[in-house]
């Protein structure tokens, strides 16, 4: 990977890891379920960890990782259309929301993994897709439980 190419795609991943932090705080501020709060409140958490990765990955150039195996996927994100963001979004929408947000960062570590060729930076690529797919695993636990209620 061309090495601007590769700094340009870490900063933008800093920014999303940024902007998924204050998504899932302010989410979590808003909802009432104690389940569902407490869990975006962890995932505020785990997204400003993976902004320090990230970025001490951006100012250093190697970091060393944890093994994270996250392979659980239900695939349910991949059904949904990206819903639109706005002040009386329902708790629906906002789950469907940080799911279809943890499907694109999964996609991305993904993707810059696939596209470097150190295997040390694509163990940490690997291992931010991992985290990102069990996020996004329990989005969709969570979003069948809001979206289709009478199964429960």
């Amino acid at each position: 990977m061309d090495a601007e190419l590769y700094k340009e795609a870490i900063k933008d991943a800093i920014a999303s890891e940024i902007e998924a932090k204050e998504f899932y705080l302010e989410i979590s501020k808003r909802i009432r379920d104690d389940y569902l709060k407490e869990m975006f409140q962890e995932f505020s958490k785990e997204e400003a960890n993976h902004e320090k990765i990230l970025n001490a990955l951006f100012e250093k150039g190697s970091i060393k990782t944890s093994t994270f195996k996250g392979n659980r996927d239900f695939k349910v994100s991949e059904t949904i259309a990206l819903p639109e963001v706005s002040e009386n979004m329902n708790l629906r929408d906002a789950i469907g929301l940080a799911m279809k947000n943890e499907e694109i960062a999964m996609q991305k570590y993904e993707t810059l993994a696939a596209n470097c060729d150190d295997p040390e930076l694509q163990a940490v690529f690997k291992s931010l897709s991992a985290m990102e797919r069990d996020h996004k695993f329990k989005m969709e636990e969570s979003f069948v439980k809001v979206a289709y209620p009478e199964i429960w």
